[in-house]
């Protein structure tokens, strides 16, 4: 079956954004971010790491990657970790972050036609306040931060719990992702996947449905399969 086919024989009633690299251009500073909060513990990650991380580490693979160069961690120094890399993240990037200039339009275009929509992010809900508009946020029917989940993408913990709070089955919903972990965590919630190639190939993406370039390839196909 192919894409228009599969699109055509769903209804679909929701979608659901990851945020960084998808609706907001901030990958690049996650991931300095992330490199400098590791450097200052000796810990060496390329980009690939970074980008295929969702720059929002689970906990485990913290834990895997301080335990692969000799630091012993605990839950407590995992909570350390992530509100210096999120301190970071604002005090010396946040100035140089924007949504992507296709967002709101996609997002608007998603609700004119009766679409609903959601955000689920790694991300922590502070970001999220101080990366968009209180106008802009009223976009989406939910909004699901690393805040709200005990588990973390891969997990599907976000996603249904996304789907929960606005009652749709997932069947009805749609996933657009840009990194591994989310895409992994999409197709175990039972929801159908598409990705942005914004900051890695396409081969790292095998887990989608389909992978667009960018947003605006993403809407033109939106104006052909949905009502």
């Amino acid at each position: 079956m192919n894409l228009d086919n599969l699109m055509k024989n769903r209804t679909i009633k929701a979608i659901f954004f990851d945020m960084d690299g998808v609706l907001v251009d901030s990958m690049e500073y996650h991931l300095k971010s992330w490199q400098n909060l590791l450097g200052s513990f000796n810990i060496s990650v390329s980009d690939q790491f970074i980008f295929e991380n969702e720059g929002a580490m689970a906990p485990g693979v913290i834990i895997d990657l301080f335990k692969k160069y000799g630091y012993p961690i605990d839950e407590i120094k995992i909570a350390d970790i992530y509100s210096a890399q999120n301190s970071m993240f604002i005090n010396q990037y946040l100035p140089r972050v924007s949504l992507y200039p296709e967002s709101l339009p996609l997002l608007n275009q998603l609700k004119s036609i009766g679409i609903l929509t959601g955000m689920v992010t790694s991300s922590r809900r502070n970001l999220i306040e101080k990366i968009w508009k209180e106008e802009e946020l009223a976009y989406f029917s939910t909004i699901i931060s690393a805040d709200d989940t005990e588990r973390f993408k891969p997990y599907p913990d976000p996603y249904l719990k996304a789907a929960t709070e606005i009652q749709q089955n997932v069947s009805n919903c749609l996933v657009i992702e840009n990194a591994p972990a989310g895409i992994q965590a999409a197709n175990s919630a039972g929801i159908i996947c598409f990705a942005i190639s914004s900051t890695l190939p396409n081969e790292k993406l095998y887990g989608a449905q389909q992978i667009f370039p960018n947003l605006r390839a993403l809407s033109e196909f939106f104006k052909k399969v949905l009502p």
